[in-house]
């Protein structure tokens, strides 16, 4: 059975995930991803510095389309990459083209990948549009 953690905002968060980090063939990631949702993982992480967003999101949107699970039932997650951090409008990019990579409506959770003190004064209100 999966365990949750509830965050601040009240929303629920797997605490096991899977990652597809250094999973560079799109293939490879896509039917990864697929049979970690059939496995009954609900927690998918992934990066735009991984470059595999988009495989990622065919793997989603097909299990959904299979009928394995809801995209509410879905936990995925991605991360800016350094050069993205160094204001609102490069951070709002990155954000913007992860959606459009993934093809999803939304991500669950957004991170900074290798947070720096730079990325500290990157204005938190991008990520709550």
């Amino acid at each position: 059975m999966m365990e949750f953690v509830t965050l601040c905002n009240g929303i629920q968060m797997p605490q096991e995930g899977f990652g597809v980090f250094q999973v560079q063939d799109k293939e490879e990631c896509k039917r990864s991803v697929l049979e970690a949702i059939r496995a009954g993982y609900r927690l998918i992480d992934t990066a735009a510095s991984y470059t595999n967003e988009d495989a990622v999101g065919e793997a989603v949107r097909e299990a959904i389309a299979e009928g394995l699970c809801t995209r509410e039932e879905l936990f995925v997650t991605s991360k800016m990459w350094v050069q993205d951090m160094e204001n609102y409008d490069t951070a709002k990019a990155a954000i913007d083209a992860s959606l459009e990579k993934t093809g999803l409506e939304y991500l669950d959770l957004y991170l900074l990948h290798q947070a720096t003190q730079a990325s500290a004064t990157a204005p938190a209100e991008v990520c709550h549009r």
